[in-house]
């Protein structure tokens, strides 16, 4: 298979882990960041890599096939279009755009793959679950949790953005697209005094309810999800790819008796290099724009509650 010609714009910690990926996975010939001092630490890992603090020019001089946008999502968007206008594929990292408007924008590029940034459906472990998913029977409730401390960004978004969109698109393809009927939230600002840092989100499925937790405040980081069914529920740890099966055998007794199956840990290739190849090479988009505007809908009405 040919390998594609492609670039990077943001060079931010992030950012150069799609580097990382782009270069081993494609040839990676640009990588563009407005702050000069990130782009001197890529030279000097990739020499055959151009760099550049201007997009136009990085458009203007490279025959590039796709790109990877990883800069703060408030200018996404506009990056993003001046590579739609020149017929380049485009990855954008979630949340994808702040405002609905900007990313509807994109549909008129149906000749193009526009794919977002949601890393956690390229994780093994969520793999995992929807494989033995079924074993669980009909699907009553999800419980998503997802915290830790404020991040080292100045991004203008709260934790709604940040945190509780990984939950939002995790439990909306595991219960089905378009199937949430409602949603609720209570969302509180501690430090932040203009975004929310603590949610709580209620998704109603209509045959079942989401609940999600995120947070900037606790002081420890855990990425987790339960799912709960009639036969039984499991829960995947998203850091230590632990993935626990519980099932009922006999719980009508004194002393109900369950079934316990365990897997770790399930790492393998990183769930971004497996997003990138994805993306560039595979028939059919794991995700595509549709799944970005639907999860930023729902997202932006938890907001606006």
């Amino acid at each position: 298979m040919k390998k594609k010609n492609t670039a990077v714009v943001g060079a931010g910690w992030f950012g150069r882990a799609h580097v990382r990926n782009f270069h081993d996975l494609s040839n990676l010939v640009a990588v563009c960041d407005s702050d000069e001092k990130k782009l001197d630490i890529i030279s000097a890992q990739y020499d055959t890599v151009n760099t550049y603090t201007d997009i136009s020019d990085l458009i203007k001089n490279e025959d590039i096939d796709a790109v990877s946008v990883v800069t703060p999502p408030k200018f996404i968007p506009s990056i993003s279009k001046k590579f739609a206008d020149a017929g380049i594929d485009i990855l954008m990292e979630k949340p994808m755009a702040l405002k609905l408007e900007e990313l509807t924008e994109f549909k008129k590029y149906d000749n193009l793959r526009i794919m977002p940034g949601f890393i956690e459906l390229f994780n093994p472990v969520f793999d995992k679950l929807l494989e033995h998913v079924s074993e669980i029977g009909e699907i009553i409730s999800i419980v998503s949790k997802r915290v830790g401390l404020y991040p080292k960004r100045n991004w203008d978004m709260g934790v709604i953005f940040d945190l509780s969109i990984h939950d939002i698109y995790l439990q909306e393809k595991l219960m089905g697209k378009e199937n949430i009927v409602n949603v609720f939230g209570v969302k509180k600002c501690f430090k932040n005094t203009e975004h929310a840092d603590a949610v709580f989100i209620l998704l109603d499925f209509g045959s079942a309810i989401g609940q999600i937790e995120s947070n900037w405040l606790t002081p420890s980081k855990s990425r987790s999800m339960y799912v709960n069914g009639e036969y039984g529920g499991i829960s995947i740890d998203f850091i230590t790819q632990q993935v626990n099966i519980r099932t009922g055998i006999d719980l009508q007794g004194e002393r109900p008796v369950t079934k316990d199956v365990n897997y770790t840990p399930l790492r393998g290739d990183e769930p971004l290099k497996r997003e990138i190849a994805n993306f560039l090479y595979d028939k059919e988009l794991k995700v595509n724009l549709d799944d970005g505007i639907r999860a930023l809908k729902i997202a932006l009405k938890i907001i606006n509650l």
